[in-house]
């Protein structure tokens, strides 16, 4: 019964996870910034702490370098806990536009070398999605920054619903395989 019940609290969890993804991406990715800005400002507070205790210390014979590193991942931190969406939406413009450029300098390459190289359809078709796709990070940066949440999501739910559906095939087995074990003890004991 244990295992059945691990394979249930496994579905419920993933669907529930997927559930939240999918219906909130946008605050999904923000949170992600977060965490990551709260893990530099962790990284950033330990050193400037490390390097305070060290100058405070008797024992110190060479007084350290003030942990500018340490400051600077301190202060990026706060603001990637204070500002995640701010943050999310220039990095967003900044691979959008390097999405157009690599998009109009493929096009430009396939005609400008058209000659040379046996022109394919598919490599211009390749080429434009890319171009597409960086237009379209420009225009809407968060919610194309929030796609790979939604697929994240659909995923753990489809994940859920499996496990699920195996738990619920698991506790069949199981109740055969228990009804099967307790005929051959009744006819071993008839027997």
């Amino acid at each position: 019964m244990k295992v059945v019940n691990s394979y249930i609290f496994r579905a419920v969890c993933a669907l529930l996870i997927g559930i939240l993804l999918v219906s909130n991406p946008e605050r999904m990715t923000g949170l992600l910034v977060q965490v990551i800005g709260g893990l530099f400002l962790l990284s950033g507070l330990v050193s400037l702490v490390s390097y305070t205790m060290i100058c405070l210390s008797a024992k110190a014979a060479v007084k350290p370098v003030f942990p500018l590193v340490g400051l600077g991942s301190l202060l990026f931190g706060v603001f990637l806990c204070f500002f995640p969406n701010l943050f999310v939406t220039y990095l967003m413009y900044v691979f959008g536009f390097l999405m157009v450029v690599a998009g109009i300098n493929q096009i430009w390459n396939l005609f400008r070398l058209r000659h040379l190289i046996p022109f394919r359809w598919y490599v211009l078709l390749a080429a434009l999605v890319i171009l597409g796709l960086g237009v379209f990070v420009l225009l809407k940066p968060m919610a194309s920054a929030s796609l790979p949440f939604i697929l994240l999501g659909v995923t753990f739910i489809l994940y859920g619903i499996s496990e699920l559906v195996n738990g619920v095939r698991w506790r069949k087995y199981d109740k055969m395989r228990r009804q099967d074990e307790g005929d051959d003890v009744r006819v071993e004991l008839i027997e």
